[in-house]
């Protein structure tokens, strides 16, 4: 029971650092399924009555409740369909016991000293730590962004109060294995007297890991570019004329890639309005690689552009390669759901030609 607790408190971070209060039981279950490594893995280390026990155990320690007018799942026995997280609620689980059980990786002093850090949300950004730390020497650096949105679900979590987290655990980025670039370098360029092949990123993060993947002697979805381009977001609608300056941008083969969410599709249609006279494409094989994880994640209170016109252009862009995947683009586009783009880190461009 305790490794589906672990699993359903990370579930329920997710939730909650997402701003939701409310979720679909059967999505903790499929959640539960996936971390314990498939669906005969999960029945091995105890099926559907662990989960129903481990789910009773949240709704007895006052952290979740059952939505009542949702009915039921089907199954034998029964869960409520529909539930809701009890904000902030304090968690008994807090005891001695369970923090010297964490002591032997990290500092858990401060939490001995104060109990009012002692919330359900504190505890599951704390189990992620612990159990990435466990296997750390496995690991490879990632950017900040990379490593955040593994572990906490959000990749701007730096920017958020719950950052706290870290220093009150004494914890370093070093230890994390993450590392903050900066935003100095617009290119890199393999070849000043050959370029064929450009990779326009809208995000630095993505930008360093695959550029770094490529001067390690890696090829991006079968594509050794020459020249990799950090967008900055809407910045390169403006700039992308530059290219002329270090390419011959006749020659080139272009391949955006960027967040899958409305901003992140205004920019690739804009720059095929902007610049028809250049050979601009997705690179679709990022974007289905996106999609394939599973994942997403409320755009929140920033507002973006829900042109109709763009997702429209996308969804003719995605029917001529891929298109089993326009119903999922509609949906998350209809429901304002996003899927960042640092999911592609450097780990999974190695684990590809494993």
């Amino acid at each position: 029971m305790d490794k589906f607790l672990n699993i359903l408190n990370k579930f329920l971070y997710t939730i909650e650092s997402n701003n939701r209060s409310r979720f679909d039981i059967n999505d903790a279950e499929k959640f539960v399924i996936e971390k314990t490594g498939g669906y005969n893995a999960y029945v091995k280390t105890g099926g559907y009555y662990c989960f129903f026990d481990t789910v009773k155990m949240l709704e007895n320690q006052s952290i979740i409740a059952p939505i009542q007018s949702s009915g039921f799942n089907g199954l034998n026995p029964a869960l409520s369909i529909r539930w809701r997280l009890i904000k902030e609620a304090q968690n008994d689980e807090w005891d001695m016991a369970f923090m010297m059980q964490l002591s032997d990786i990290l500092d858990m002093s401060g939490y001995i000293r104060n109990k009012k850090w002692h919330t359900q949300k504190e505890k599951n950004y704390i189990i992620s730590i612990y159990d990435f730390l466990k296997n750390s020497n496995n690991r490879e650096l990632a950017s900040c962004e990379e490593r955040c949105l593994e572990l906490f679900g959000n990749e701007k979590f730096l920017f958020t109060e719950d950052k706290k987290v870290l220093s009150r655990l004494n914890l370093s980025y070093e230890q994390l294995k993450m590392k903050k670039y900066g935003q100095m370098f617009t290119y890199w360029i393999r070849k000043r007297d050959v370029t064929n092949s450009v990779i326009i990123l809208e995000n630095h993060s993505t930008f360093f890991s695959m550029k770094r993947w490529v001067e390690d002697g890696g090829a991006i979805f079968g594509i050794s570019p020459d020249l990799i381009i950090f967008g900055d977001g809407k910045h390169i609608i403006k700039s992308l004329s530059f290219l002329d300056e270090i390419a011959d941008s006749n020659r080139c083969m272009i391949t955006y890639f960027g967040d899958i969410d409305p901003e992140g599709w205004q920019i690739y249609y804009t720059l095929k309005r902007n610049y028809p006279e250049y050979n601009i494409n997705l690179l679709f094989p990022a974007y289905k690689f996106l999609m394939d994880t599973g994942k997403s994640f409320p755009i929140g209170e920033k507002k973006q552009n829900m042109n109709p016109d763009v997702l429209d252009f996308m969804l003719k862009e995605f029917d001529a390669i891929y298109p089993q995947y326009n119903d999922k683009i509609q949906k998350l586009w209809n429901e304002k759901y996003r899927i960042p783009q640092e999911f592609l880190t450097y780990e999974e461009l190695k684990d590809m030609v494993r």
